[in-house]
């Protein structure tokens, strides 16, 4: 038999205090290394909400006391108005953007950071829970949890840095307070109860610690009843204070797009017992993706969870697993035992985002796992430990050889898992470097989802569609978009988003009649009017020759938008095929007074003096519109027409030929 090394009695506090050094920093560096490959990552989903495209976050300094008294989705879009309240990570956007402004890969660093950050204090953390034991736990824990593949989403969305924070902050406040109890220092309990407080700041779910935290002492430590409710209390106050502010923050926030059955599909159930057995089926694909990660989607929306009856299969298995947990937790917590600790941290950390309380923004997402994982993680290394038969009880070991020999079984196993779980993490990863990347990808996971196959559409009609060069891939990337709206409204037929973009495709093919059936549904089903969308249906109804529906609907788009230049633009062009070539230049004229470059307006305007055979004004105008957009044929055209009509045929001939020349070379 090989023999393994021997362990000293009593080992060297000294080196087990760098064992302990050695063990956290590896904790570190795997974090990092493992997701430092997301620094060359684009922004994805709603990471661009809080970054470039929020106008306080841009501010940098000056914005944060906005970015504090205001709610998360202030300074962006005001058709998406939520009742969030969780300013922290969103100052931290904005401290990042005063110093390097529209910069993804700083913001992916950060990120990366605070994550390689947040599993060194969790390392530490868990060492001072189990400081009777050995390192072997902590360090078992601390290395299934970085490597799980389930965190992929926060660590690789800019957006989610609130979890990051949220968990950071409630294990500094952990870390405090375990020191408090030792030391009896009423300043290390005031702080931790101000991180604590930047716990909840970064996001509401951070809340549940306020119950976690007195189990905690009750588990860990021989701290008095007197001395856990002091520490009860002093989690209470900020969250106190937290509700007062929120309270005051959102009072004027008029919500919308909350309750959508797009955003959770659990609004679809026809009552409430539906509606909760789905939350419970919800909550046992949470543990099925725990134990197995595969496949991840960054969404579990519309159509992708099935509603559930209590008597479904997947209702009744999620009632019997949990009610199990909460039967193992509570009968054996008052023994101090660790598992029912690590079942009720992942119960207690799982239950702000299962539905059952109180309805949420999402039936389901792999990021409300950030937290509640840790619970799993310490319940499988000590069954793990447990079925092994490693000893993390008596023996302190003063080396890392000490501890991989005299454990070589359990660290074959976990090598495997983490092994496992590290290429998962990796490759999913590789899914978050771009939008493209990642709707393209899951759009094949969950292929019942309206919203992915509505984003993939976004990406390719509105990103890729208008920077292509190629015709060829250009057509392709239209046609694809064309696909998906189509898919997304087969599963969410009221979706006007999705009519509008789809309109918007068959505008680029040209196939007028559908882009107006389209974008009439969209007008038909929308929430709020939509200035481009009456726009562009001015545009369409001129290009069938309904030019009075045409006006009407400009002037819709000029309602909602006063100051829309293109929609005065278009108007010049209804009122020139109506003949009317004097109201023409009056609404050219407010067009160029709105944007003194508008090519269109000024060729609006030349085309329709030159119907009022007033040559020098035409060509005034049309010059100026060839100056400012010298591609355009159809200017060129107009200002050989007008030459022509002066009698300088020569002249006319020449333009219209250059005309005719430019439409050729764009058609190749």
């Amino acid at each position: 038999m090989k023999q393994t090394q021997a362990i000293p009695a009593h080992t060297d506090p000294k080196a087990v205090r760098k064992l302990q050094l050695v063990l956290g920093v590896i904790v570190a560096i795997f974090a990092f290394l493992l997701y430092i490959q997301s620094v060359g990552f684009k922004y994805t989903l709603d990471d661009d909400t809080v970054t470039h495209k929020n106008a306080i976050t841009k501010q940098g300094f000056k914005g944060i006391p906005t970015l504090l008294s205001t709610d998360y989705w202030y300074g962006n879009d005001d058709s998406l108005r939520v009742p969030q309240y969780r300013p922290l990570s969103i100052v931290s956007f904005a401290v990042e953007w005063q110093f390097f402004p529209n910069r993804p890969a700083v913001y992916h660093l950060d990120n990366v950071l605070l994550y390689a950050l947040t599993c060194l204090l969790l390392f530490y953390v868990l060492c001072m829970l189990f400081e009777k034991q050995n390192l072997l736990l902590p360090f078992i824990v601390s290395l299934l949890y970085v490597a799980h593949p389930i965190h992929t989403e926060v660590v690789d969305s800019i957006k989610s840095r609130d979890e990051i924070l949220c968990f950071l902050f409630a294990l500094f406040a952990i870390f405090l307070v375990m020191n408090h109890v030792r030391n009896n220092n009423p300043w290390l309990l005031i702080a931790a109860s101000f991180s604590f407080f930047l716990s909840i700041l970064s996001k509401e779910t951070g809340i549940a610690y306020v119950v976690i935290v007195p189990i905690l002492l009750f588990v860990f430590t021989p701290a008095e009843k007197r001395k856990i409710a002091i520490v009860a209390l002093a989690f209470a106050l900020p969250i106190i204070v937290f509700l007062i502010i929120r309270h005051i923050v959102l009072a004027g926030v008029v919500i919308s797009s909350f309750d959508s059955p797009l955003n959770n599909s659990l609004y679809l159930a026809k009552d409430f017992i539906s509606q909760k057995a789905t939350a419970v089926y919800v909550l046992l694909r949470y543990v099925i993706l725990l134990i197995i990660p595969h496949p991840l989607s960054y969404d579990y929306s519309m159509m992708t969870i099935p509603i559930q009856q209590l008597t479904d299969p997947g209702a009744f298995m999620g009632l019997a697993v949990y009610g199990f947990l909460l039967v193992y937790a509570f009968r054996n917590i008052v023994k101090k035992d660790f598992i029912s600790f690590g079942i009720l941290f992942y119960l207690l950390t799982l239950i702000p985002v299962s539905n059952l309380l109180i309805m949420i923004g999402s039936p389901m997402a792999e990021r409300f796992m950030y937290m509640p994982s840790l619970g799993f993680c310490l319940v499988v290394s000590l069954l793990m430990i447990k079925f092994t038969k490693a000893d993390m009880m008596k023996r302190k070991f003063g080396t890392l050889s000490q501890m991989l020999s005299s454990n070589s079984m359990l660290f074959v196993v976990v090598f495997v898992i983490v092994g496992l779980y590290s290429v998962k993490t990796y490759a999913r990863s590789q899914d978050w470097k771009n939008n493209h990347a990642l709707f393209g990808h899951d759009v094949n996971i969950v292929d019942k989802s309206a919203r992915v196959h509505f984003s993939l559409g976004t990406v390719l009609l509105v990103d890729l569609y208008p920077e292509e060069k190629d015709r060829v891939l250009k057509k392709k990337y239209n046609n694809d978009a064309l696909v998906q709206f189509n898919e997304a409204l087969k599963y969410f037929p009221n979706y006007p988003t999705a009519n509008f973009f789809l309109g918007q495709c068959y505008m680029n093919k040209d196939d007028y009649l559908n882009a107006i059936r389209n974008f009439e549904i969209a007008r038909q089903i929308t929430n709020k009017p939509n200035t481009v969308l009456f726009n562009n249906l001015g545009v369409l109804y001129g290009k069938v020759g309904q030019f009075d529906k045409s006006l009407s609907m400009l002037d819709s788009a000029i309602k909602h938008d006063p100051k829309f230049a293109e929609a005065y633009s278009n108007k010049a062009f209804a009122y020139l095929n109506l003949a009317n070539d004097k109201e023409a230049i009056a609404a050219s004229n407010k067009a160029i007074e709105l944007n003194p470059k508008y090519a269109k307006a000024y060729m609006n305007a030349g085309c329709a003096y030159v119907n009022l055979k007033e040559y020098d004004k035409a060509l005034d105008y049309l010059n100026k519109s060839a100056s400012l957009d010298s591609t355009d044929a159809e200017t060129v055209f107009f200002i050989g027409a007008a030459y022509h009509n002066m009698g300088n045929l020569a002249k006319g001939k020449e333009f219209m030929d250059r005309s005719e020349r430019m439409k050729a070379d764009k058609s190749r």
